[in-house]
């Protein structure tokens, strides 16, 4: 897990920089983005909000547990867009190879 640490409160800034200090990393080499406000990123955003993924106060525990879910959606989620776009590709090629199969046999019987 490296998530990129960008939030306006200085307090939560530093306290997440603490707790998370194994999982820094910098915003092009992080999973995910943790704010205290809502963003526009191109990575997926952990918000720090009452209506987001963790609300005030919350425990160094309580933290690692939600980042990990979150963590462990983003993998599902990817996981399920890899294998529609491979389930995609496959009924491509397929097609490609039927079209061609009935090209040979309409050839074939003039």
């Amino acid at each position: 897990m490296k998530a990129f640490i960008d939030c306006d409160c200085e307090i939560l800034q530093k306290t997440l920089e603490l707790f998370l200090k194994d999982h820094a990393a910098s915003a092009q080499d992080c999973d995910f983005v943790i704010s205290d406000e809502p963003q526009r990123s191109a990575k997926p955003l952990f918000l720090i909000d009452e209506d987001g993924d963790l609300a005030l106060p919350f425990s160094k525990d309580t933290l690692l547990s939600r980042l990990k879910d979150f963590q462990g959606e983003l993998k599902r989620d990817l996981g399920d867009y890899h294998a529609a776009s491979a389930e995609a590709e496959i009924c491509a090629l397929f097609d490609e190879f039927k079209a061609k199969i009935i090209e040979i046999l309409r050839r074939q019987n003039g």
